[in-house]
């Protein structure tokens, strides 16, 4: 059960400390399904006096009248359930019990899309009842747009928040948390198919190889994250045909806004919209090149979510044959291009041990015209250049490499002279050979002795 609270000691203090104080408490928690925010939730409350509440898709009336019997439930109190008491009134009831009571609603967005006034309800809840009692009212909700929404300035809960808590995948470097015995080389893997999400991180088997496990939760019919992309589009978008389209352009590489228009043929006007709420819930990013202007000619859109980057790159396109039960097919293709799609989630991952092991000051992957160099840092008036490769490199291959990254470096203006280069490969024949000429050479083992 403590796999699903790796790196949420932080997360966890601060809610308990919440909890712990005399005042009320206004916390939103937020974050992309299966992320473990309700084991989070349900982690910090215990030892307190809680209420858990999970709203659904059942209308209000009925989620109003099962939000009863859980407050009866917490305070002894039959009457309450056999009541026609509103949400305000029911807030009231517990506001004026004067206890700490920890008030957890969980999947919010499902009563605001019921009912778009019951956020009005919640904020006349907290103006007349609860701000001056001891009630801790936590809300949590999946959908990222809507609860942003909730929290911006338009919204009728804006600035009465105490506490917000946006709750992130997990990094490679947790994956081992899960797969301890696996090798540096397949929790890498697990990484780029899964990402850091706990839920699906928790349905790999340790006893089975990592392309088992592929075969088993991935491509066959009965999968369980075979269906689970759509699942999480059709939870945000009511069409999400469009934007299969485009999220697949992305994972085959064509990460431009012109690129794409052309991939999709939708118009310029439709792209740009859809890339705007695929950037908001969070499955891609739009990117610019470190240390150049942000102009909309050297803009990408890439995934910062592996599921979704594996998930279109090869399950989407081969699913008539998943369809058709060809998995030794399908498996077959993805180890032929696994090794090449792998290229981008060890840049990412690489990027995420960069800042932990150096501590830059500013940094990123930069491109222009043509050239492209996988990572560059300053750190007290020194540039750093990397080369990231997901293969084993020679000595002389190496060697290379870092000739062609020394050429590409004086074209970035990092405004500094000094400068320093290194490579990061999954292995690096001659490793002591080039740090003893003054380069920075990382394999992948380091990016797990952290």
């Amino acid at each position: 059960m403590m796999q699903q609270f790796v790196n949420r000691k932080s997360e966890l203090e601060a809610l308990r400390n919440a909890f712990e104080s005399n005042k009320a408490e206004l916390i939103v928690i937020y974050g992309r399904r299966r992320v473990g925010k309700t084991a989070l939730v349900l982690k910090s409350v215990e030892g307190f006096r809680h209420l858990y509440f999970l709203a659904d898709e059942r209308s209000e009336r009925e989620n109003l009248a099962e939000f009863r019997k859980k407050v009866a439930e917490l305070l002894g109190d039959d009457v309450i359930a056999r009541s026609n008491l509103d949400w305000v009134e029911l807030f009231d009831y517990m506001a004026r019990r004067g206890e700490k009571l920890v008030v957890i609603i969980d999947e919010l967005p499902y009563l605001v899309s019921s009912n778009s006034a019951f956020p009005s309800l919640l904020q006349k809840a907290w103006d007349l009842h609860i701000q001056n009692s001891k009630v801790k009212l936590v809300l949590v909700g999946s959908s990222i747009g809507m609860m942003e929404r909730l929290l911006g300035y338009k919204s009728p809960l804006y600035g009465r928040r105490t506490m917000q808590l946006d709750v992130k995948p997990l990094k490679y470097w947790h994956v081992r948390e899960f797969l301890p015995h696996y090798s540096p080389e397949d929790l890498m893997r697990v990484y780029g198919v899964a990402d850091g999400i706990p839920a699906y991180l928790r349905q790999f088997d340790e006893r089975l190889s990592f392309w088992e496990n592929v075969e088993r939760l991935f491509l066959r019919k009965e999968s369980p994250l075979y269906t689970e992309a759509e699942f999480l589009l059709r939870q945000e978008f009511r069409e999400p045909a469009r934007y299969f389209s485009i999220l697949k352009a992305i994972a085959f590489g064509k990460t431009s806004f012109g690129e794409i228009v052309n991939f999709t043929g939708f118009d310029r006007g439709t792209v740009s919209r859809y890339l705007d709420n695929l950037v908001r819930i969070r499955v891609i990013a739009k990117v610019h090149p470190a240390f150049e202007p942000e102009k909309r000619r050297n803009t990408r859109y890439e995934f910062v979510d592996n599921y979704f980057r594996f998930w279109f790159r090869f399950v989407y396109p081969n699913r008539e044959r998943v369809e058709r039960e060809l998995y030794g097919e399908v498996l077959e293709e993805v180890r032929q291009n696994f090794d090449h799609y792998m290229g981008q989630v060890f840049e990412m991952a690489v990027a995420d041990f960069l800042w932990r092991k150096l501590a830059f000051e500013k940094g990123g992957r930069w491109w222009s015209k043509g050239e492209e160099i996988d990572f560059v840092g300053l750190k007290k008036g020194k540039a750093y250049f990397f080369e990231v490769k997901w293969s084993k490199l020679t000595y002389h291959g190496a060697r290379e490499v870092l000739r062609s990254l020394e050429r590409k470096a004086r074209y970035v203006r990092t405004g500094t002279k000094e400068m320093l280069f290194g490579l990061i490969a999954r292995g690096v024949e001659g490793r002591k050979k080039l740090e003893e000429r003054g380069l920075l050479v990382f394999e992948l083992n380091d990016l797990f002795s952290l």
